[in-house]
């Protein structure tokens, strides 16, 4: 019984290993350094003040906190920044 138990763990050993090996010479599972990152991506942002959905890469950023915010227009920034003073 335990002589058969031995051949399945190394029969599982040698279907991994060629698994791995195959995965690895197609390049699975392997980062894309010519993915973009996802602010290169369609990814929609939101304008806090105004609503407008815009491509990140055309907004106007803000970092508060550890957090980016993203506006259609220094003016939606200008209203955000006044409005966030005033509380």
């Amino acid at each position: 019984m335990g002589a058969i138990i031995i051949r399945i763990l190394l029969l599982a050993l040698v279907v991994w290993v060629i698994r791995y090996v195959l995965m690895s010479i197609q390049g699975i599972g392997k980062p894309d350094s010519k993915k973009p990152s996802t602010e290169e991506t369609s990814v929609m942002v939101k304008d806090p003040v105004c609503g407008m959905y815009m491509d990140p890469r055309l907004a106007v950023r803000l970092d508060i906190r550890d957090k980016q915010l993203y506006f259609c227009s220094e003016k939606c920034k200008s209203k955000y920044l006044s409005d966030s003073a005033s509380r």
